[in-house]
């Protein structure tokens, strides 16, 4: 019952060529569910964006102070909506096999995990200052950070309740209410910024911890939308999610921090070499730091769409699985694996094309070596996306096979123990400097792909 009211409609294949148009459904599927996934990454961004646009209104010590918190907070919440994640193929296992009950288990346990995540998740960011103050961050941006770490460390608790919902929604197939419901948030939070930063009628300025204040405002509303929706909405009123009480067991509890735990130093993993990476950077000097951070921003708005085919790959090979359907199962591997590969060449072919005119629409004014710089690094970040449209994939379906411990370090030996290394060979041994390190960044992603499938086929020919 639950597969027929949550599961998208898919054509009957034709006797003629059933593989073909069986691929074909499955690329409209897998298209069909990345998309508003996609849209959702983006519009997160835009919330970050419109917090740092507006922060820099109160001057760069605000902005330096908001960056240092921001940069924490990312951190720590990647890691932990990481461990939450594998809500969505448990949920769409669930789906699959078409057992009502095992969904709810894994949205109660998903959410009975955040919870015991929310308090370290917090300790965290509202300690963030102090954490910073180690590495000689000046006593002026701590102390200016102070609040804003307080409150955004109140943002973070509701939002890993939200994260568990959003993968509930992308694993029954209706990632639109999440995507609707973020684009809603983003005008709100912005007026909220307006007025609790800088004050507006009886309500007084709470400065750079207004924007702390009204993330957790948001982040709240977020949760408890989710919750009303859960149970006014008729489509959601089918499942029954709190229907019978909520019995929490440790067998089920175990599985989401056995499988979800390498999901977040996974995504730390990837997330954390482009930190370092800034670092390095900022040792070369002003204009390549310019250079890179042109390119970081480019990097981030494309990483949204391998995130939401990756998400949308994982969804459809665990809704095949749970319903042991082989045939199926065998389209939503290859197709996503197409789809991946797609995608990967055209991003390539764009980002080598917009290496001729994009530099100069940052750098207008800057010298020649940035907008040259930012050139080189775009066709690199090209290449780097081409091989993540193998790897992202890849991964995706070993999620859905619930495989998270050696892709944890697979993903660690090619970033960290491939990439780094090359990196900087390449910036301080042979004198390349920035460009340098974005060649050993996409050197690990090139590694990290070629490892990932082969794992991938090992556990294909398991399982066959």
């Amino acid at each position: 019952m639950i597969a027929k009211v949550l599961a998208p409609r898919r054509p009957t294949p034709s006797v003629a060529f059933p593989r073909l148009v069986g691929n074909l459904s499955e690329v409209r599927a897998i298209l069909a569910l990345a998309a508003p996934i996609t849209g959702a990454a983006l519009v997160n961004m835009g919330m970050s964006i419109t917090d740092t646009v507006m922060m820099g209104w109160m001057g760069p010590g605000a902005l330096a102070a908001g960056a240092v918190v921001s940069d924490v907070y990312s951190i720590v919440f990647y890691f932990m909506a990481g461990i939450v994640s594998i809500v969505s193929p448990l949920v769409a296992r669930a789906v699959g096999a078409d057992e009502l009950r095992d969904v709810r288990q894994a949205i109660h346990h998903g959410l009975a995990a955040a919870c015991l995540i929310a308090v370290p998740a917090f300790a965290a960011v509202r300690y963030a200052p102090e954490f910073v103050a180690l590495f000689g961050v000046e006593p002026a941006v701590v102390a200016m950070g102070r609040g804003y770490a307080h409150a955004l460390a109140r943002a973070g608790v509701p939002m890993l309740f939200v994260a568990v919902w959003r993968n509930m929604f992308d694993a029954i197939g209706r990632p639109r209410i999440y995507l609707v419901a973020i684009l809603l948030a983003l005008p709100a939070n912005a007026a909220a910024n307006q007025v609790l930063m800088f004050g507006w009628g009886p309500v007084p300025s709470f400065g750079l911890a207004g924007a702390g204040i009204a993330s957790a405002l948001v982040a709240a509303t977020l949760f408890v939308g989710f919750v009303a929706f859960g149970a006014i909405n008729a489509e959601m009123r089918r499942l029954r999610l709190f229907a019978g009480g909520v019995r929490i067991e440790a067998a089920r509890l175990g599985e989401i921090f056995r499988l979800g735990l390498p999901i977040g130093f996974f995504t730390i993993g990837e997330v954390g070499i482009f930190l370092l990476a800034t670092v390095v950077v900022s040792l070369f000097g002003v204009d390549a730091l310019a250079a890179h951070a042109i390119t970081l921003r480019a990097a981030g708005v494309i990483y949204a769409i391998p995130v939401g085919l990756s998400q949308a790959a994982t969804v459809r090979v665990s809704h095949a699985i749970g319903g042991a359907d082989a045939a199926r199962r065998a389209h939503a591997i290859v197709s996503a694996r197409l789809v991946g590969a797609i995608s990967g060449t055209i991003i390539l072919a764009a980002l080598s094309a917009a290496a001729i005119i994009l530099p100069g629409w940052f750098a207008a004014g800057r010298t020649h070596v940035i907008v040259a710089t930012v050139a080189s690094m775009l066709v690199l970040l090209g290449v780097l996306n081409f091989a993540q449209g193998f790897a992202a994939p890849a991964t995706a379906v070993l999620r859905a096979f619930k495989e998270t411990r050696v892709p944890m370090f697979l993903c660690l030996t090619g970033y960290w123990l491939i990439g780094m290394p090359i990196a900087l060979l390449m910036a301080f041994v042979l004198g390349q400097g920035a460009w340098g390190i974005w060649v050993g960044l996409a050197s690990g992603v090139v590694a990290n792909a070629l490892l990932m499938n082969l794992r991938l086929a090992r556990c294909l020919r398991l399982t066959m």
